[in-house]
Parts: C-alpha cells; structure tokens; sequence
C-alpha cells in the first residue's frame, strides 16, 4: 500500500479533491487531511508566522507515512517551503515524491514589481468563484450569487490571510530549491490567470530532475476540470517512484 496525501490550498478544503474518487487504482490509500488554511479555519490561521511547518506537521500525522504528497496552490508553495528548508539543513525529505500543482513560484525578487500588488489582489475573488464554479457543476449557482459569495469568502480570508499567502510567495525566491532532489512532477494550467503556467515551467526548470506537465484549456483547479487525466498522470509518476524506505516501527 502506497500513501497519497492531496494538499488543498487557501481557503478550500479537502473536498476539492472529491471528483477523484473512484479513479485510484488498488493499492493507493489516499489521505486528504483539511489543512489550517481551510475556507472555516481562516480565523485560527491568518496570524500564522511559519506554515511550513504546520505543513509538516500534518505530513507526520500520516499513519505510516507518505510516500507521494500532491500540494495544490498555496499548499504547493509551503511544501517547497518545507523540502528547501530540510535540504539546506541536510535533512531527509521524508517523501519519495511530490506532485506540485499550479505552484506560486517566482526565482527572481526583482520579478515582483510593486504595480502587481493590486492586480493579484484583485484576482483573488475571481479565483473563489473559480472553486466555487468548478465544485457545484451538477447543481449550477447562479453567477450573480456566486460572485457574492466569493467576495464574502474573501472578506473572510481578510487581509490577514492574505498576506500570508502574499509573504510565502514573495519568499519563492529565496528557497533554496536547488537543492532539492525530491523527484517532482509541477502541473500548470494554461489558461490559469491566477498562477501562470510560466511559474510552473520556470519551478520545474529549476528542480532537479522534474518533469513538467502543462494542461491545454485548463485553469486553477485541473483535479476539477480533468479529475480522469489528473488522476491518471498523478499515479504513472507514482509508479516511477522508488518505495519509501520506512522506519522499523512502521514495518
């Protein structure tokens, strides 16, 4: 049995991930834990100084360990986070894989200009409603209440939460991804607005050894656009991966 950890990203939840289920082969045990960034737990969260490292405390909460984590948005920027850090430390990842999904990833501070401010900031609503969209497809809300109910959402995030997605992505940049040797697969959207598809083939071109999948037509959310071609690529990179050598006690 191989463990899968899906990593949803600000201010959803772990039922992002629904439209995979029945799509995973036998012998994957898929864990998707709700994050302390989820859509209710903002309040809890916004003051947070150092989210990786609530990242990896989720991760050891997984029974006997992951072996391929799958971080969507701004999950996938703390989980760089976390692997950066452990390298630059000389320690083990403690993974076999990850999957890095429509990542936030600039390699250059210069690249963020003050003028960029406003518009991703701006983008965030359109980006809720995106979610929201995609998540009740079989149940259509009408377009008018879902652009309520996404600017309420983003009032709830306040600006609080936002900074702290802003500040993890503004520190890109400084992670020592380099070092990383975790095999990686960055998956980018092409017709994402809100994370361009250049992030992750730039991300992907710094990573040693990752490969690089981009998604013609697809935006933000691919596990919800194409959950069949999603879950396919996600368990063939799986496949390619050594099993994780686990301690004793797990055995």
């Amino acid at each position: 049995m191989r463990n899968v950890v899906l990593l949803h990203g600000l201010a959803n939840n772990e039922h992002v991930w629904s439209s995979l289920t029945g799509h995973w082969n036998p012998g994957v045990e898929v864990h998707a834990p709700r994050l302390p960034w989820h859509g209710g737990g903002i309040a809890d969260w916004r003051h947070e100084t150092d989210s990786a490292a609530r990242l990896a405390d989720v991760l050891d909460r997984v029974p006997g360990g992951p072996d391929l984590v799958v971080a969507h948005s701004f999950s996938s920027v703390l989980l760089l986070e976390l692997l950066s850090r452990r390298a630059a430390a000389g320690e083990p990842p403690g993974l076999s894989g990850v999957v890095l999904v429509n990542p936030f990833y600039r390699s250059d501070a210069d690249d963020f200009h003050w003028d960029m401010i406003a518009p991703t900031l701006d983008d965030f609503p359109r980006t809720m409603a995106e979610s929201m969209r995609l998540r009740t497809q079989d149940r259509p809300v009408d377009p008018d209440l879902l652009t309520d109910m996404a600017r309420r959402m983003t009032e709830w995030i306040g600006p609080y939460g936002w900074l702290r997605f802003f500040d993890a992505y503004l520190r890109t940049p400084l992670f020592r991804v380099d070092l990383v040797t975790t095999p990686a697969l960055v998956i980018g959207g092409e017709a994402d607005r809100s994370a361009p598809v250049e992030q992750a083939r730039g991300l992907a071109a710094r990573l040693s050894g990752a490969q690089c999948v981009t998604v013609p037509g697809c935006g933000h959310f691919p596990m919800l656009e194409r959950p069949d071609w999603f879950t396919a690529g996600v368990q063939a990179f799986l496949g390619l991966l050594p099993p994780r050598v686990r301690p004793l006690a797990d055995a």
